[in-house]
């Protein structure tokens, strides 16, 4: 412990201060080595070494291509593009993504600034009686008040001597970058969800479309059933079918249209806005394109979804977590460094002999805590291990996806292809009988049987249809189409560093830096906002992150209109 306090004046000596730049020198050049141990838990891509080389369902080629930033228009529907706008500028889910990232970007300064000193301004005024302090006064005429000012400045800093504050600044930092890919991840669910609600709400208007004209062909029927067993010509019982017939679909038409009213109320959900302001004027899939999706290799899964990185950056932040608790055992060493003027009078505070300074050093090593820390290691490993298998689980459960949606997309092309057959054949044999009725070639047990033939036929030939653009858009969700990265590492077969480290470099350099990013708020459209710009943040919500942070969300004035421009071609640098 060196403790140094002068209440008067005292130019420092030469020697004694170069003692203290050394010391100071030595102790913040400290190791900063991270202290691993045997079995320590690997990275998340060597552990998922037994991803296989190629999927089971044979894809178009093997060749990767480049992911489109607006995949959804590949469907060449305008109506769907602009219903993806809305969401992604509108939908509160997304939004509230975006203040977590701003959240954890905060946070990731606050932590980081714990690395350096903090120097406060003081200033205090003390008035004691008596004046050498209680029991020094032998009589009254001693015991009088003695009044101190002081103005000055104080600095405290905990020498970072095994890389603590490091690491927990790493941590803090992979924790706001798992929340930006959580951020990518909501927005690449938020629009594959809504290109699926929205083909569903046009499947069921062409399917309660279809189900109505046959309803009138039925009900047409049942009327001319009812005059030929006025006459004689017929019997109650061909009428009592052809009136179940009847009345069954009815109620299938009802059913529809109750399914249309929450299809079409969850998409006016996900695009932000009430039932009542929300229109669709599509009425049919007939129109949409069914696109080519290929899924490339498995291991391109690794950088291209933002899911499985989202888990690799909070593993990374696991790890450093570790390290800091193990850094923890180690004794730590503060400074402290106090110096102003001090003085019993007001009039003499700035006076040269009123100068005073001080500085103590401590060191210290904890000896007992009943196994707290030790302890903490313990956690901060399970957690290390958990979030290691939760990344692990992330990249099983992307191939499950990708072989569902391959074997979706192929599989519902071959069933699309034979239901839509059924449906010509069925709307030909509709024509022909209703001709062989009129002539009387025909008896009415067949004619219910034909009736409720191409009913089915038409409404599976519909479904079908959707089921195909539903596999499109989830074999799309599944290889993570909507992210795209700048000078893409995916292309040739995924090998990528550890999450943090580009993002890293551009975050010690830009989004790091103090005071210059402001709070978050709300415009006055309602969308979240930096305050002082007006400018959402969530223009961009499919950007990468190894952008700076101020890139992604600073748009051009031609880009606020609402649509959701591309990606950069180019990585702007941070402005110093």
């Amino acid at each position: 412990m060196v403790d140094t306090s002068l209440t008067r004046f005292q130019y420092p000596k030469v020697k004694r201060l170069s003692i203290y730049v050394a010391c100071l020198s030595l102790a913040m050049s400290g190791c900063t080595t991270p202290i691993v141990n045997e079995g320590d838990a690997p990275n998340g891509p060597e552990y998922v070494r037994w991803m296989p080389g190629s999927f089971k369902t044979p894809t178009v080629e093997a060749q990767l291509p480049r992911p489109k930033e607006l995949w959804w228009t590949e469907f060449e529907s305008e109506e769907l593009n602009g219903l993806v706008d809305t969401a992604l500028t509108n939908n509160y889910d997304l939004r509230i993504a975006v203040a977590r990232v701003a959240q954890t970007r905060a946070q990731a300064d606050v932590v980081k600034a714990n690395e350096s000193p903090t120097i406060d301004a003081t200033g205090s005024y003390k008035n004691q009686a008596p004046g050498l302090g209680p029991g020094y006064a032998a009589n009254t005429s001693q015991w009088g008040s003695q009044p101190v000012w002081q103005v000055g400045l104080l600095a405290n800093y905990e020498v970072d001597l095994w890389g603590k504050k490091g690491f927990n600044t790493q941590s803090a930092f992979s924790q706001a970058l798992a929340s930006e890919y959580n951020r990518q991840a909501v927005a690449l669910s938020l629009v594959g969800d809504t290109a699926t609600v929205y083909f569903q709400v046009l499947s069921l208007d062409e399917r309660i479309s279809v189900g109505e004209r046959n309803l009138e062909a039925i009900r047409t029927v049942g009327r001319g059933l009812q005059r030929r067993v006025d006459r004689g010509d017929a019997t109650i019982i061909d009428l009592s079918q052809q009136l179940i017939l009847q009345t069954n679909t009815d109620a299938l038409v009802t059913n529809l249209r109750l399914q249309r009213e929450r299809a079409f109320n969850r998409l006016a959900a996900l695009v932000g806005r009430t039932p009542s302001t929300l229109k669709i004027k599509g009425k049919s899939l007939k129109e949409i394109k069914v696109p080519a999706v290929e899924a490339g290799l498995p291991s391109d899964l690794l950088c291209r979804r933002p899911d499985i990185r989202r888990a690799e950056a909070a593993l990374e932040a696991s790890k450093a977590d570790l390290y800091s608790a193990r850094a923890n055992l180690l004794p730590s060493f503060s400074l402290t460094a106090g110096g102003g003027y001090g003085s019993f009078l007001l009039s003499t505070l700035t006076m040269p002999q009123s100068l005073f300074y001080n500085v103590s050093t401590n060191l210290v090593q904890n000896v007992f805590d009943g196994g707290r820390r030790r302890a903490e290691i313990q956690v901060a490993s399970a957690k290390n291990v958990e979030l290691l298998e939760a990344y692990a689980n992330a990249v099983l459960a992307s191939l499950r996806d990708v072989e569902d949606g391959l074997a979706g997309v192929n599989l519902t092309a071959k069933q699309y292809d034979a239901l839509n057959e059924s449906r010509n054949r069925a709307q030909l044999l509709a024509t022909m009988s209703a001709k062989v009725v009129e002539r009387g070639g025909m008896d009415y047990v067949q004619l219910y049987e034909i009736q409720r033939t191409v009913l089915s036929a038409e409404d599976a030939a519909i479904g079908a249809r959707n089921d195909q653009l539903a596999a499109s858009v989830g074999l799309f969700k599944a290889i993570g189409g909507g992210t795209k990265l700048e000078n893409d590492p995916c292309i040739g077969g995924g090998k990528l560093p550890a999450a943090d480290a580009r993002w890293g470099e551009v975050a010690a350099k830009a989004d790091s830096a103090f005071d210059k990013k402001p709070a978050v708020g709300v415009n006055k459209a309602g969308q979240p906002t930096y305050e002082g710009s007006g400018i959402p943040l969530n223009q961009k919500p499919l950007q990468s992150p190894e952008q700076p942070f101020y890139v992604i969300n600073s748009v051009t004035p031609a880009e606020t209109s609402g649509a959701a421009p591309s990606a950069p071609t180019t990585q702007q640098k941070p402005q110093q």
